[in-house]
């Protein structure tokens, strides 16, 4: 069984919604102004029902499914991130960057947090028209610090190389 698609969803109530809207047009022309004010009132409700809906179904993009998806859906995944982090953020935010280890990609930990952090940076940066400025200040000013602190805390390699490449010691 597949999940419905909310888009779909979203464009049927759409649809629903302007078919009600060009009958309210209809019935005021026949009408007249007397039947103005409750077409009114039924816009206003169509409105707040059409909000309600877009926002019920505002794309979020999920943080990456690493736990359902299969071994080519993990790579094109990791690729992605990779590309992300190594081209945009390193050269983009250097100082913080700098204490996450090049062997980055070694370590889940590393990967389940930085692919958390790109779906905050898309969802509040992905829309153009609709940027969330309380979630790009709280991106700056708490999420990049936290999760490279963190990382440069648990990624313990150094110059000798990635632990994770390493024989475990028990």
């Amino acid at each position: 069984m597949t999940d419905p698609d909310p888009v779909a969803d979203l464009a049927a109530q759409v649809n629903a919604l302007r078919g009600q809207l060009a009958q309210l047009a209809a019935r005021m022309e026949t009408e007249g102004p007397g039947a103005g004010m409750l077409a009114l009132v039924k816009v206003k409700d169509l409105a707040a029902r059409l909000d309600e809906a877009i926002e019920k179904h505002r794309l979020k993009p999920p943080p990456a499914p690493w736990w359902i998806v299969d071994d080519a859906g993990a790579r094109e995944m990791f690729t992605a991130l990779h590309a992300w982090v190594e081209r945009f953020l390193r050269p983009q935010y250097p100082g913080y960057l700098r204490h996450l280890r090049p062997c980055w990609p070694n370590h889940r930990e590393a990967v389940w947090e930085l692919s958390t952090l790109r779906a905050e940076w898309d969802r509040i940066y992905g829309d153009e028209d609709n940027r969330d400025l309380q979630g790009a200040l709280n991106w700056h000013d708490r999420l990049l610090p936290g999760v490279i602190a963190r990382l440069a805390a648990s990624i313990a390699c150094d110059e000798s190389g990635c632990r994770m490449s390493r024989p475990h010691l028990r």
